[in-house]
Order: structure tokens, then sequence, then C-alpha cells
């Protein structure tokens, strides 16, 4: 028999099931990607010298892959919504003029959960549209070091083999050839300027991303304990395990679904346990979880 043909509601519902699940995932991933540049970045090692390093690219493929999609999911799924909590707000505020009949027939918890929502929804939107654009000034002031950084220590090489010349010279200076000198010395202060300039930038810029990073992430596991009926982000979750662990700490993987898969609804041992039988029970087959699965379950 064929399967029933969605409705338009439902192809929508599933498409923005399927959006967040895909959102969750490659945050993670992101952030994951993110940790490794900014463990990299304040490695002695590589901040003694951040020309050549590879940092500019690596940032670059994040800025343009991962996060540019990230930001592009976050604004289909969460431009609506923030329409829909500025109806919940004007609602709630109708209420609290003194439209008591009305109020009560209105029940105050899903006004709450439909305004937290939207102000979560609108802080992820937020976050990770900021995120984006900060990554790109990263990543131009690695390009700065990067690009400019060899040629100002060849130029201040050749200035000082200039002015040892000058001074082996000595009395010999013409006005005209200290002038000409003065004017190298001065070029080569403004490049050293604008190395540390652009080091200074990269420095800050790493750390607002860093903050940025650790703020999402846990606006994130808030949305993902919200949206238990979600199976399909369930399902990635589920795949995507050791993700979790990477980003918010051991064990985290068991404690995301224990909060998420609680109550009625969900069976087993364990949150991961309550996860994998949601998951068969809503989306069918789930052996591509191939080990991940306990034997009680499997």
């Amino acid at each position: 028999m064929a399967g029933r043909e969605l409705t338009r509601e439902q192809f929508d519902a599933r498409r923005r099931k399927e959006h967040l699940a895909f959102l969750v995932v490659k945050f993670l991933r992101a952030s994951i990607s993110f940790k490794v540049i900014n463990a990299d970045f304040h490695d002695p090692k590589t901040n003694a010298c951040l020309a050549g390093c590879g940092l500019f690219e690596r940032v670059r493929e994040l800025a343009e892959s991962l996060v540019f999609d990230l930001k592009e999911k976050s604004h289909i799924l969460f431009r609506a919504d923030a329409r829909a909590s500025t109806d919940a707000r004007a609602a709630a505020g109708a209420a609290a003029r003194g439209t008591m009949a009305k109020a009560r027939s209105r029940d105050p918890r899903l006004l709450l959960a439909r305004m937290r929502n939207g102000i979560e929804t609108r802080a992820i939107d937020s976050y990770i549209g900021t995120g984006y654009h900060l990554l790109l000034i990263l990543q131009e002031a690695l390009y700065q070091i990067d690009r400019y950084t060899p040629e100002l220590e060849r130029e201040k090489s050749e200035i000082g083999g200039v002015l040892e010349l000058a001074l082996a010279a000595g009395a010999e200076l013409r006005p005209e050839d200290q002038a000409e000198l003065d004017r190298l010395n001065a070029l080569d202060q403004i490049s050293v300027r604008l190395a540390a300039e652009s080091r200074e930038l990269a420095t800050r810029m790493m750390e607002r991303c860093e903050a940025l990073f650790a703020g999402t992430a846990e606006v994130i596991r808030h949305l993902m304990v919200s949206a238990k009926e979600n199976e399909i982000l369930i399902l990635n979750l589920l795949e995507n395990q050791q993700l979790l662990e990477n980003v918010y700490g051991e064990g985290a993987a068991e404690r995301i679904f224990g909060e998420l898969c609680r109550g009625k609804g969900f069976s087993g041992r364990t949150g991961v346990e309550r996860a994998l039988n949601y998951a068969r029970a809503k989306c069918g087959n789930i052996t591509a979880l191939g080990a991940g699965l306990p034997s009680s379950v499997s």
C-alpha cells in the first residue's frame, strides 16, 4: 500500500524538524572545529609566529562552510519564531493591562512557554549571526598577519641594513640622506604598529568567538531539551553522541538524553535507552546506529 501523502502543514512541520536537527549537529561540529582552532591559536609555538601557521585558512573554511550554513538555517527556522514571539508578548501585555476576562480564557503556562521559546530562538539566531560576522573579522585579522608579517620582517631587515650603512658613513651623510633615513624609520614604526594592531584584533576576536560559542552551546542545549517531540533530532543526536561529549563534557550524552526523553511516552532504564526506544518507535529502522545500541534494546 502506498504511503499516505503528507499535507502541506505536515510537510512543513517535518522540514522544520529536519532543519532543527541539522542546525544542532552543524553547531556541534562547528563548536569542536573552533575549539581546536582556538587551542592552536593559544599554543605558544603557534602564537610565537602566527604568519604561515595555517590558522587563516582554517578560520576561513569554518566561516564559509559550517558557520555560513548555520546562519542560513537559523534564519529559516527562527525569523518566523521571532514574529510569533512578538504576538505572544502582545497577548501577555493585553492580559497584564487588565483584560482579565480575555486572560482567563488563555493558559498562562502556554503563554510563558511561547515567550520563552521566542526569546531562546531569537537569541540563537542573534548569536549565530553575530558569530559568523566575528569569524569574518577574525579571518581578516589573521589574513593581515599572514600576508604582511613576512613582508614586515623583510622590511625591518632591509631598513636595519641601511641604518648600519648610514652609521658607518657618519659625518658624510648629507641632510637629504638623513631626511630619507628618518622617513624610512617612520614607515618602519607604522608597519610595526599595524602588525601589533592586527595581532591584538585577532586575539580579541578569538576571545569573543570563544565566549559566543560557549553561550550559544548553553542556549542550544535548552533548545534540544524542549524539542522532545522531534524524533529526527533525537535520531541525529544518537548518531552523534561523541559530538555531545566533546562539546558538553564527559557523560553529556546520557545527561541530555535523560532530560530530553523524560516523562510519559519514553521507556527505558537510561536516557540513551529511552532515546533509542523512542527513535525506533517513531523512525522505524535504526540499525544504522550499529554498535551504539545497548544490548537491552538491540
